[in-house]
């Protein structure tokens, strides 16, 4: 189970709940069927709008440190507007175009204030690590233990094992690379509605004490290779100073 603390920082302008404790309760909440799931889901959606505001498609560096790894993160990729200001932040959070991973540009600005199921966007969290467990090594050490039922086929040839009712991660399936070494691990919804899609949640050790979280549309599974590769690459290049 993910979890993750509020942030401390200011809140961004505009009403309601911060936009960081939003985007964290959609991690925190990953492990919860139902409910949970159109709640969060319909919070996000509303508040995009508002966490693209004084974005203009410019890749300004914007230097920050999460715990006590300076980043330097280009600003069209920064989700939210508190993490734009740089500093000290307990997470960042971006916002990406699936396939592309570009950031926000005033060209693509639909694309990024789509609030419907489907629209074309992942969403990343660099954050500290509160576990030793990634993605990857929870599938033998935790995930393992709550397989119920026969394995099932997956897409990108990756195998699906659905998670015990009992379990925090009811109502959800377990799909991993069967031959991997380090394999692919990936936790996504069973089910999906018209208001509320399979999503898809990993979570990677990118080092320096920091985790990468992503989530996405399980419609894009096919490609978890790519996006798992290209995602990486992305980030690497923010461990710089500036």
């Amino acid at each position: 189970m993910v979890t993750a603390e509020e942030s401390s920082r200011p809140l961004p302008p505009g009403p309601g709940p911060s936009l960081r404790l939003i985007s964290l309760l959609v991690l925190v909440f990953f492990g919860l069927a139902g409910i949970a799931w159109a709640v969060s889901d319909a919070i996000t959606r509303h508040h995009n709008r508002v966490a693209l505001r004084g974005l203009d498609g410019k890749p300004s560096p914007v230097a920050l440190t999460v715990g006590e790894q300076p980043l330097v993160i280009p600003a069209n990729l920064i989700r939210f507007p508190a993490d734009r200001r740089g500093g000290q932040v307990t997470a960042v959070d971006l916002l990406l175009l699936w396939p592309s991973l570009d950031g926000f540009s005033e060209e693509r600005a639909a694309d990024f204030r789509d609030g419907s199921p489907t629209a074309p966007l992942v969403y990343v969290t660099i954050t500290e690590a509160t576990s030793p467990l990634d993605s990857t090594a929870r599938l033998a050490d935790l995930y393992s233990r709550y397989f119920t039922g026969p394995p099932v086929d997956g897409p990108g040839n990756l195998v699906g094992r659905a998670m015990d009712a009992d379990s925090a991660w009811r109502g959800e399936i377990v799909y991993f690379d069967p031959t991997g070494e380090q394999p692919y691990v990936v936790r996504c919804l069973a089910e999906e509605t018209d208001l509320i899609p399979s999503t898809c949640i990993r979570e990677v050790a990118i080092g320096h004490g920091l985790v990468m979280l992503y989530r996405f549309n399980r419609a894009w599974l096919a490609d978890w290779a790519t996006m798992d590769d290209r995602l990486r690459r992305l980030v690497n290049p923010f461990f710089r100073r500036a």
